[in-house]
């Protein structure tokens, strides 16, 4: 089983992107999943036959990468501005306009990013 970025992941990358009052994000395009997508193929694949393969997870949309930061941002009600940066990294790597995109034949869940991001947000302890 392998996934594209989570919906989470844009929202934590944000973070590790913050320069003063802007964050720096590159203009890749992604298809994120939400973990609950994810969750449905895992128990899916777990108790189906063996498939002798690797299953491909992404999310219903693609979309750009600072756009959803953008969007996340705005949603949180943070100030913080989005800079399009085509050296910005994603978790510490230089992405190409595609690598965050899924092989043909992925499994693609239901859960659009508006869906996702409309949900009320959990906070945990940690």
């Amino acid at each position: 089983m392998r996934a594209t970025p989570f919906f989470e992941s844009v929202e934590v990358m944000a973070t590790k992107n913050t320069y003063y009052d802007r964050v720096h994000v590159a203009p890749v395009l992604i298809r994120p999943v939400s973990t609950d997508d994810v969750a449905a193929a895992v128990a899916h694949v777990a108790v189906g036959l063996p498939m002798f393969a690797t299953l491909e997870v992404a999310g219903p949309e693609e979309r750009h990468l600072d756009d959803l930061t953008a969007e996340v941002l705005t949603a949180r009600r943070d100030k913080r501005v989005v800079v399009t940066d085509v050296h910005a990294r994603y978790f510490g790597a230089e992405m190409g306009k595609r690598t965050l995109l899924p092989r043909a034949h992925a499994h693609i869940g239901h859960t659009t990013f508006t869906e996702w991001l409309t949900q009320p947000v959990v906070h945990t302890k940690g």
